[in-house]
């Protein structure tokens, strides 16, 4: 009954059997998954440590008055980091096979977004510093924070049309290898959606932990798959 499978490919894995994770050893499957969790994780924890604000200044003076919970939200931030690079792997081993060039363009798409990233966690960790320093005018620092100088400039190119492109080719990636759940997938788009264009951080982010969390489900669920496979 082709509705009850096409629902079914919702939830779960259209092929799980066939999933280059059943190839990982369990050790390779358990960091595969613990990758993709604590990547979406730490930035969902940064996020809800720090509030949204739409004014440069006023982030400021948030750091200024509230130090601690500050550098807590920042440590968040740089802890995702490598998570993330993971995750980019993940996301390329799990996808190659079915969609090899889509898949690597990708990869390379998003590394350049995770160099980018990269540099403006750096960028905002010296800031903070500064911030917290208190010898310095608040508001001449979030002008000069502002100011788009071609370093800046080439962070940014890095970083949001690498996230974009790279986002939207690896949901095509991972939707054509049937190794993870298409629900799953349909949640990279929604993420984008919500933290890009309609400037909601924290949902957004919300999304991306459930969507990692359903892919690392599959992950494991590959071992038992390849277990039952094996006379």
């Amino acid at each position: 009954m082709p509705a009850v499978s096409t629902m079914d490919g919702i939830f779960r894995a259209p092929e799980l059997e066939a999933s280059p994770a059943t190839h990982f050893t369990p050790v390779g499957r358990l960091g595969a998954a613990a990758t993709l969790v604590l990547g979406a994780a730490f930035q969902l924890a940064a996020f809800i440590a720090e509030p949204t604000h739409d004014e440069t200044l006023d982030r400021f003076q948030w750091i200024a008055d509230n130090p601690e919970r500050a550098d807590l939200a920042k440590l968040f931030d740089v802890l995702a980091m490598p998570f993330l690079f993971g995750t980019v792997i993940v996301y390329v081993l799990l996808s190659r096979k079915r969609s090899r060039r889509l898949a690597y363009a990708a990869g390379i798409l998003l590394g350049c977004a995770m160099v980018g990233l990269s540099m403006i966690q750096g960028y905002e960790t010296f800031a903070f510093t500064v911030v917290q320093d208190g010898s310095f005018d608040l508001a001449a620092l979030a002008d000069a924070f502002e100011e788009t100088s071609p370093p800046a400039i080439a962070m940014l190119l890095l970083f949001i049309p690498g996230a974009f492109f790279g986002l939207l080719t690896m949901t095509v990636a991972l939707w054509r290898s049937r190794a993870v759940p298409r629900g799953a997938v349909l949640l990279i788009p929604a993420f984008i959606v919500v933290d890009l264009f309609l400037s909601r951080g924290l949902e957004g982010h919300v999304i991306s932990f459930i969507g990692a969390c359903w892919i690392a489900s599959a992950v494991l669920l590959a071992g038992r798959a390849a277990s039952a496979a094996q006379p």
